[in-house]
């Protein structure tokens, strides 16, 4: 772990980290048998003066699209580099399939584990060049890709719908092309978890919804387990089975869509009023500021 993540002196109790009795830990372990990934206790912090999560448990269950929401700075990205073993926690743990995730190699972890970062910039590089390297985590070193890879490259470009760009030079996209190439370079990876950091940013409305149906179909058909920070509360209660929802570095709700969004915390959190509308059978969730 790089030095970014390094906090001299981290004091679980600080953060109000804690122990589990010998029964509460069986029972954790049974719950963690249907998570893809798990957060228990996790605090972290760059500095003493404020954690960016505070005593964070959380899981998130395999075959299942859940959204983590919040408002700008409450440690959704953090927590999602936590989950991903990309940061390491000052106290508590992150599990991988049950297995701390500290415990796997880079490479092992590839292949369990997919994470699209927030807004990459683009590489000088065509679609085909950037989905291959979805592959790396297979790769032995020896140049071309073999016919295992390239037919995971052909796949891949399939489902995304980016074949027809092949060739293109990513600058040359537009920002919905860019990030299916870039989706589809994750598909490639061909992990059993997805993780997409704000994966809607800086699209339009429509390439937004024709990511998030991409991810839905990634969900459905490829049975895909997919965990996303996204900052559109509509996307989030639409196309999601599962919500988190943050604030000030701890989760204030977790479970399915219609449980959360009945609890209000989504109001809480950023101080709004969400409202389900619906129309020849689908459903909206505008968004209101309060004391309108």
């Amino acid at each position: 772990m790089t030095d970014e993540f390094a906090f001299a002196g981290g004091d679980c109790r600080a953060f109000g980290g804690r122990s589990m009795g010998a029964s509460a830990d069986s029972d954790r372990r049974r719950a963690s048998a249907c998570f893809a990934m798990e957060l228990r206790a996790v605090s972290f912090a760059y500095d003493r003066v404020r954690p960016l999560v505070e005593d964070v448990s959380v899981g998130f269950e395999k075959g299942q699209v859940t959204s983590i929401v919040g408002p700008n700075g409450c440690g959704k990205s953090t927590l999602l580099r936590l989950a991903c073993g990309i940061a390491r926690p000052q106290c508590g743990e992150a599990l991988l399939d049950g297995r701390p995730v500290r415990e796997y190699a880079s490479r092992e972890r590839a292949r369990r584990l997919a994470l699209l970062s927030q807004g990459p910039r683009p590489p000088a590089m065509t679609v085909e060049s950037l989905v291959a390297c979805g592959r790396f985590p297979y790769l032995n070193g020896r140049g071309r890709l073999p016919k295992a890879d390239r037919d995971a490259v052909e796949r891949a470009m399939d489902l995304t719908d980016v074949a027809r760009f092949r060739t293109c030079d990513l600058a040359h996209l537009s920002g919905g092309e860019r990030q299916r190439a870039f989706i589809a370079m994750t598909l490639a990876q061909d992990a059993e978890t997805v993780v997409l950091d704000e994966p809607t940013t800086y699209l339009d409305i429509g390439a937004c919804h024709d990511v998030m149906r991409l991810v839905r179909r990634l969900n459905v058909e490829e049975d895909k387990t997919v965990v996303m920070v996204i900052h559109d509360l509509d996307l989030a209660l639409r196309y999601s089975d599962r919500l988190v929802v943050m604030r000030d570095g701890s989760v204030l709700a977790a479970g399915e869509v219609d449980e959360v969004y009945a609890s209000k915390a989504i109001d809480e959190a950023f101080d709004v009023e969400v409202c389900a509308c619906s129309a020849d059978g689908r459903r909206a969730f505008p968004v209101f500021p309060r004391n309108e």
